[in-house]
C-alpha cells in the first residue's frame, strides 16, 4: 500500500510540473520594462507631431484667410473675406480681421504662447503675399 501510494504522489507531482499556469514574477518584470522603454521613446516622437499639426494649422489658416479675402476683394464684398476670432477648440489662436486691400492676417499655433509659431499674411494691393513665420516672443 505504501508504495501505490507514492507512485500516485509521483504521478501527481509529475503532472503538475508539467502544467504551468501564469507567468512569473521575472516575466511579467521584463514586459513592464519593454513597455516603459517603448512609451519613453514614443511619447516624445508623439509631442513632436503634435506640434507640427498645430503649426501646420496655423499656417494652412493664415494662407486661406489671405486667399479668401482676396476673392472677396475681386467679387466685390470685402466683408465676406473676414477672418473670425478663433474658437477655444481650434488649434490655433487669431484676433477678428477685417479683410481690406492692405490687411494683416496674424495666426500662432496652440494657444499663441512664447517659443510657438506665428504666420503673417499681408495683404498688399488686395493681393496677399507669401506667409511669413516668426516666433512669438
Amino acid at each position: 500500500m505504501n508504495t501505490q501510494l507514492k507512485s500516485i504522489l509521483a504521478q501527481k507531482l509529475a503532472k503538475k510540473g508539467k502544467n504551468i499556469n501564469g507567468f512569473t514574477l521575472i516575466e511579467l518584470m521584463v514586459v513592464v520594462a519593454i513597455v516603459g522603454v517603448l512609451s519613453a521613446v514614443a511619447l516624445p516622437e508623439l509631442t513632436k507631431a503634435q506640434n507640427k499639426a498645430k503649426s501646420s494649422a496655423a499656417l494652412t489658416t493664415a494662407i486661406n484667410a489671405g486667399k479668401s479675402c482676396a476673392i472677396a476683394i475681386v467679387v466685390g464684398d470685402a466683408t465676406e473675406g473676414n477672418l473670425a476670432a478663433s474658437e477655444s477648440t481650434d488649434p490655433f489662436t487669431n484676433a477678428a480681421i477685417t479683410c481690406d486691400t492692405d490687411a494683416t492676417f496674424v495666426v500662432a499655433e496652440g494657444d499663441g504662447s512664447a517659443g510657438k509659431d506665428e504666420y503673417t499674411v499681408e495683404m498688399d494691393g488686395g493681393i496677399p503675399k507669401d506667409p511669413v513665420k516668426d516666433t512669438v516672443s
